[in-house]
């Protein structure tokens, strides 16, 4: 797969019929997070690629200020998104990718899962870092925490300033 066809399947699941059935049951997934959280059943990938893929998007997008992208359980939506929304070459070439990182790739520092990510096909990395991002500024945390939220329908502001380390803006 190509960086093209990557692109295009990622383009595919954003604008994919079902997509909205995905953020459904993303959110219900994710309703309850930390402690309360519902366990999670990968639809895709098996346990042992649910494990990595949890490693995964913790390290495209790790906890800073604000909650990473493991605390708002984009593991869920990227198995959700490639199981119900990607061709099954697509799929396989993410289960391949998850495959070659290796059982140890959580315990890894975090320079050299970096390293390893940046190894992987770059078609199948592309792809993970589009859906980490897609589902993480789709959860509660992303738009809340990491976007500066206003709830819809606000006032209009055609041309709003921002400061210096303003956060941008999120409606959900």
């Amino acid at each position: 797969m190509n960086r093209r066809q990557a692109l295009m399947s990622v383009s595919a699941v954003a604008a994919h019929a079902l997509f909205a059935d995905v953020v459904s049951a993303f959110v219900r997934t994710t309703a309850a997070v930390g402690d309360h959280a519902a366990p999670w059943q990968a639809e895709l990938f098996g346990s042992d690629e649910g494990a990595i893929l949890e490693d995964v998007v913790d390290t495209i997008l790790p906890a800073t200020r604000t909650p990473g992208a493991k605390a708002a359980r984009v593991h869920v939506f990227v198995d959700l998104a490639a199981s119900r929304c990607l061709g099954s070459a697509e799929q396989q070439a993410l289960s391949d990718a998850l495959d070659s990182l290796g059982q140890t790739f959580g315990a890894l520092p975090a320079d050299q899962r970096i390293a390893r990510l940046n190894a992987m096909d770059k078609a199948a990395f592309a792809m993970f870092k589009e859906l980490t991002l897609l589902g993480y500024f789709s959860s509660e945390i992303g738009c809340t925490q990491a976007l500066a939220y206003e709830a819809v329908p606000g006032a209009y502001k055609g041309c709003i300033a921002l400061a210096p380390g303003q956060k941008a803006w999120a409606t959900r």
